[in-house]
């Protein structure tokens, strides 16, 4: 069952429940009081009669003569009075004594009201003060004017809940489709969305309710899936492309020294010419899996507090171990007053790979082989500058340095797979860090890392 027949099933049937419920309660309110009215009525009827009979000395044939000829709503009134013993004092016309032995031992503790014969009967003790007489009166009569008005009171009540709960029914539907209709185009949008078109989103028409919050969760659902869709597309793309180059200098090596026999110094050095292209395609294909499990696993990465100070040094080490040659001079621009100005929440051994990126490729691509390196702290966040004297960059080709496997005109020659500033700023941004460069052609380059500190 859809949601728009079930929620016009379900609210119209518990508001029905409580229409009944509510009207219900009014017609046994009326009702009781309409009864409770009646026999008031009555026995204000009897007294009366009774001091007419009794203090005033009427006679029964003259009351009888005077109730046969009043119109009177109330159909066929009796009345019968009785002394204290039981004997019938006065029976006004068709009446029919209903005062049995056990009516009359119980009407001395209490008012009796009961209906009998289609009437509703009231027996009771008045005292009368002139004559100290204690008298038993019993009334009865037909409320038609009442029963009247309790009848039409059950029709209005019932028309009225019948109105009521259609009209809450088809507004109820209407309201609900109305409100669910963005939901269907949802779905039909959501249908026509593959792999090959997810660049189509979901309209958002509404962001106050609950239906526009889910519209921007699904474009926002959609923005990572193609996000994460195209880096594949490109990985694999940027992977067939870096390593067909590779393997077909390998190829191309090793037919061209099959082609005739060769000296073994010719052999010796052809191994060795494999063995440094092997070389660049295992730390190729490092890299590459290194920057597949950043974007595939970056919510695994362990994390825990890290001084950035004792990871740069680090980074160092490791820099002038592998290049003896690179230069790096690391300047604290301020000194820290504690200690937890330089943690911050983070990675240690992924910090390391990025600052060695940066320490190389500062080295790899300035002449003097040198960087500067300056850290400080500010509105809390680690700040470091990489400083390099290299050939420096246009503002076209800083827009490009950030892709994969990009490689400047001017660093062609200098090795490498461009892969190093892609993977630095993914790991940044997994720390909520960022990085920006500031370059001049010819004159050299600074790229700035900002890390939080909280």
């Amino acid at each position: 069952m859809q949601i728009v027949d079930k929620q016009t099933l379900r609210i119209p049937t518990i508001l029905s429940i409580a229409l009944i419920i509510f009207s219900t309660n009014i017609y046994l309110f009326y009702s009781n009081f309409r009864e409770n009215e009646f026999y008031l009525y009555l026995r204000n009827n009897a007294i009366t009669i009774e001091k007419m009979i009794v203090n005033k000395g009427i006679s029964g044939e003259y009351i009888m003569m005077m109730d046969d000829m009043k119109e009177n709503i109330y159909t066929k009134e009796q009345f019968v009075i009785y002394d204290s013993t039981g004997t019938i004092i006065f029976k006004s016309r068709y009446a029919i004594p209903h005062l049995t032995a056990a009516r009359k031992r119980e009407v001395f503790s209490r008012e009796l009201e009961f209906k009998k014969d289609g009437y509703e009967r009231t027996i009771f003790l008045s005292r009368n003060n002139k004559f100290k007489k204690l008298l038993i009166i019993e009334a009865a009569g037909f409320d038609l004017s009442g029963f009247n008005k309790q009848r039409n009171l059950l029709y209005i009540l019932i028309l009225n809940s019948v109105t009521l709960i259609t009209i809450i029914t088809l507004t109820t539907r209407y309201f609900i489709r109305k409100d669910l209709r963005p939901i269907g185009v949802i779905a039909k949008r959501m249908k026509r969305i593959s792999s090959k078109n997810l660049q189509q989103r979901i309209p958002e028409s509404n962001l106050d309710n609950e239906i526009g919050q889910m519209a921007h969760t699904f474009n926002d659902l959609l923005d990572r899936l193609d996000e994460s869709y195209t880096q594949q597309r490109n990985f694999v793309s940027y992977v067939t492309h870096e390593l067909r180059t590779p393997l077909s200098i390998l190829l191309g090596n090793a037919q061209v020294t099959l082609m005739k026999d060769r000296t073994a110094e010719e052999y010796k050095h052809t191994v060795e010419n494999f063995q440094y292209d092997i070389n660049n395609m295992i730390s190729l294909v490092n890299s590459l899996l290194e920057l597949a499990r950043m974007n595939a696993d970056a919510q695994s990465v362990p994390f825990y507090e890290v001084r950035i100070d004792e990871v740069l040094w680090g980074a160092s080490d490791i820099v002038k171990k592998n290049q003896a040659n690179y230069y790096i001079n690391i300047e604290f621009e301020e000194i820290p007053e504690n200690d937890e100005a330089m943690i911050v929440s983070g990675n240690a051994e992924l910090l390391i790979l990025v600052f060695r990126n940066l320490m190389e490729n500062a080295c790899k691509y300035s002449i003097n082989q040198k960087v500067l390196v300056k850290i400080y702290s500010q509105n809390e966040k680690i700040i470091l500058e990489f400083i390099d004297e290299g050939v420096g960059m246009t503002s076209s080709e800083m827009e490009h340095i950030f892709d994969p496997f990009y490689r400047n005109e001017k660093t062609k020659e200098i090795s490498g797979h461009g892969i190093g500033l892609p993977l630095t700023k993914r790991i940044l941004e997994i720390h909520s860090g960022n990085i920006r460069v500031q370059s001049t052609e010819g004159v050299g380059s600074i790229f700035t890392v900002e890390l939080p500190t909280k």
